[in-house]
């Protein structure tokens, strides 16, 4: 069993100093300083906590600062005598965790830590793997209705047309009434923007959610100004769950059939990898508009291109897609009514400092003898003995 000790005097309790020294040992106390490597972009505030309030060891190496992830010998050698590591990107494999003999405790500061860490191999070392869901939530779900609009009502085409030069010409003076007040002065005729670029309001359309987890729910909160009605998909999520955020649980076929608007927010798993397909798109009125913010995985992308090549669709909205970054070449940039950003729905200001509080709390709990909020396989924690010498 692991213990964490505390050094002499220092109690382990929640309200224990916030100069007390930690130390996992195999046996018996120990005075050494536990070292954390921080690989992840990190708040000032939460960084304080680890070096000032706890007294930690950190060596802060954020990706932020960096072009890329650190090669995996690098981060081996990083590595080498740390106890906490706090992750972003790096790949923690199997490997890794070999050559990582002092690793106690990793902390992905991501919604899903399986992406970049084999949870299985920490799980056989005995070593927890926290993690922060939900840390874009509101962030996500901000970015979905801003894409919404975007493709429904050709807000990002309508840019593009302006910044390119279809839109721009010599000022027209306008005032048809025989006033001063000028009139609309880039028309409405015949292939002006105003009859070019028309979308559908949203009041009285439905909103289909495709997953009802943190993020399904946040978009459905942010739903309720539009006046729209609510679908929700979820094997996972009860009727009366979805009830609560005025969602109406539905099946998948139910949904894709009345929607106005699909919106996906489920994580890759086996069974929902190629959710939507060739089939799932005919299934959607000619009308809808596709969005995707979760991951690319979970669609067919050929077959969401051929769909609105055959105007089977009348517009998308996707911020991830299943090879990033995209070629300069792929046939979505050449579809206007498709609206892309670089997978940007989670880059708000406000997650970084979400997920850095979420992880140094539950490494605090951890530390501290009581249970993390957030871990991935909990037998884990179960095993985990932590003990304090006063």
């Amino acid at each position: 069993m692991r213990r964490v000790t505390l050094g002499s005097g220092h109690a382990s309790t929640a309200e224990a100093s916030p100069t007390a020294r930690w130390s996992f040992v195999a046996t018996g106390p120990s005075s050494s300083i536990m070292k954390i490597l921080v690989t992840a972009n990190l708040s000032s505030a939460a960084l304080s906590r680890l070096e000032d309030d706890y007294g930690f060891d950190v060596e802060y190496v954020p990706i932020g600062d960096r072009e890329s992830r650190l090669p995996e010998s690098e981060f081996i050698d990083h590595l080498e005598g740390v106890e906490i590591l706090i992750v972003g990107y790096e790949g923690v494999s199997e490997n890794v965790l070999t050559q990582a003999e002092d690793l106690e405790i990793i902390a992905c500061a991501r919604g899903g830590p399986d992406a970049n860490v084999d949870i299985a191999a920490a799980t056989e070392r005995g070593i927890p793997v926290l993690y922060a869901p939900g840390r874009n939530a509101v962030s996500v779900a901000d970015f979905t209705w801003g894409l919404i609009l975007a493709a429904g009502r050709q807000i990002a085409r309508a840019h593009h047309l302006l910044h390119t030069g279809t839109y721009t010409g010599d000022p027209i003076s306008d005032a048809a009434g025989g006033g001063e007040r000028e009139d609309v002065t880039w028309g409405v005729a015949k292939d002006s923007p105003f009859a070019n670029l028309k979308g559908p309001e949203l009041t009285g359309k439905t909103v289909g959610i495709v997953g009802m987890g943190a993020i399904g729910q946040a978009v459905a909160a942010r739903a309720q100004g539009f006046g729209v009605d609510l679908l929700g998909y979820d094997p996972y999520i009860d009727a009366d769950e979805m009830a609560d955020h005025d969602v109406t649980k539905g099946d998948l076929d139910e949904l894709l059939e009345k929607s106005d608007v699909v919106t996906v927010h489920a994580p890759v798993t086996d069974s929902t990898r190629g959710l939507f397909g060739t089939e799932e798109f005919a299934a959607m009125k000619d009308s809808a508009f596709f969005i995707n913010t979760a991951r690319g995985a979970l669609i067919d992308q050929d077959a969401l291109v051929k769909a609105l090549q055959n105007d089977e669709l009348q517009g998308a909205a996707l911020d991830v897609y299943d090879k990033e970054p995209l070629p300069d070449d792929h046939p979505l940039l050449d579809l206007d009514r498709v609206v892309t950003t670089p997978h940007l729905a989670g880059a708000a200001n406000e997650v970084v400092d979400r997920h850095s509080k979420m992880i140094v709390d539950d490494i605090d709990a951890l530390l501290n003898g009581r249970e993390p909020t957030h871990v991935a396989d909990k037998s884990v924690v179960d095993d985990f003995g932590l003990t304090a010498d006063n």
